[in-house]
């Protein structure tokens, strides 16, 4: 902390009384004023408020029942408008959240994305596809995984997958199929 010598620099003297202290600090600039510029004094603050409801006061009792009316109609109807608003929003955000729901998004997401596609957010609705799409990938690679024959023994000459082609034909799961006549025939290659 400073004290008064650095304060006063130049016009501190010994022995100084507390009126010519008080006169020497009053010349002084000891706060930086630029940081208080853009604020108002509270005081300031205070009385315009008091100004401004003693208007409203005054408009208020002064203006025609005529008037109050039109105010308050105004008013009903901008606070209508704002929850039609906020109702719509909930709608249309709740039907989106449905739809990815439907597709098997996991409840918080479809609930972010569906925001987020109405708020336009395209960025957040992208990446919570990303995210599903990778989760989708590896769903479908552990089924594949699970549906997968274990490889053969010893040293077969052949290797039949009729089986496990009829069992996916069945299912109308094609690509396993597919996938199962390819390894069928790369290792009957070898």
């Amino acid at each position: 902390m400073a004290d008064l010598k650095d304060l006063l620099g130049d016009a501190y003297k010994e022995d100084m009384t507390f009126d010519e202290v008080n006169a020497a600090l009053a010349e002084k600039d000891l706060v930086d004023k630029s940081q208080f510029e853009g604020f108002v004094p509270k005081s300031l603050l205070e009385k315009a408020n008091s100004e401004a409801a003693d208007y409203k006061k005054k408009w208020k009792a002064a203006s025609s029942e005529h008037d109050r009316k039109a105010i308050e109609e105004a008013e009903q109807k901008a606070q209508a408008e704002e929850e039609l608003k906020n109702l719509r929003r909930e709608n249309k955000v709740s039907k989106y959240e449905k739809q990815y729901l439907a597709q098997k998004y996991d409840p918080k997401d479809a609930f972010d994305i569906a925001e987020a596609l109405y708020d336009g957010d395209m960025d957040t609705v992208f990446k919570i596809q990303q995210k599903h799409d990778d989760e989708v990938r590896k769903s479908i690679k552990a089924e594949i995984m699970k549906d997968m024959p274990a490889p053969p023994s010893g040293n077969q000459k052949t290797v039949d997958y009729s089986k496990q082609i009829a069992e996916a034909q069945e299912r109308g799961d094609m690509a396993m199929v597919a996938s199962l006549i390819r390894q069928q025939a790369e290792a009957n290659a070898k």
